[in-house]
């Protein structure tokens, strides 16, 4: 028997926004919305990799966290991820709602740069192993 192979999208970015916004303070977006002032968090690029089998679908998914300040130097940024990096290694995010578990979650990988023509722009990924349990 083979199960309906579904990729977790929604179900991991609801529930990594709703951990981010219940444990740390910096706005998260997923649009930002007009008028929004920095430092925010927007969530970026998303890759799913199937890793199951015939009959578990489970994959690998990563969610790229894009952080903004208009502070011109790195301290405002490295303090947010930080923060982020502690809640995420902090929580188990809840996806049986949508049908799914989250067997792992961790990150990849941290970047910071100057953004033009004022300010910083840091980009954190996101990794984690996900199995649909759901029909």
């Amino acid at each position: 028997m083979s199960i309906k192979r579904r990729i977790p999208l929604v179900a991991f970015q609801t529930a990594l926004y709703e951990k981010l916004t219940a444990h740390q303070t910096t706005p998260v977006y997923d649009e930002v919305p007009e008028g929004a002032v920095a430092p925010y968090i927007t969530m970026g690029e998303f890759t799913y990799k199937p890793v199951g089998a015939k009959d578990v679908d489970s994959g690998d998914v990563t969610l790229q966290l894009h952080i903004w300040s208009d502070y011109n130097g790195k301290a405002e940024v490295n303090g947010i991820a930080d923060d982020l990096v502690q809640v995420i290694s902090a929580v188990t995010l809840d996806l049986s709602a949508s049908g799914f578990n989250s067997v792992a979650l961790d990150i990849d990988f941290f970047e910071a740069f100057p953004e033009d023509p004022d300010g910083y722009h840091g980009v954190l990924t996101v990794v984690g192993k996900i199995q649909n349990v759901g029909e």
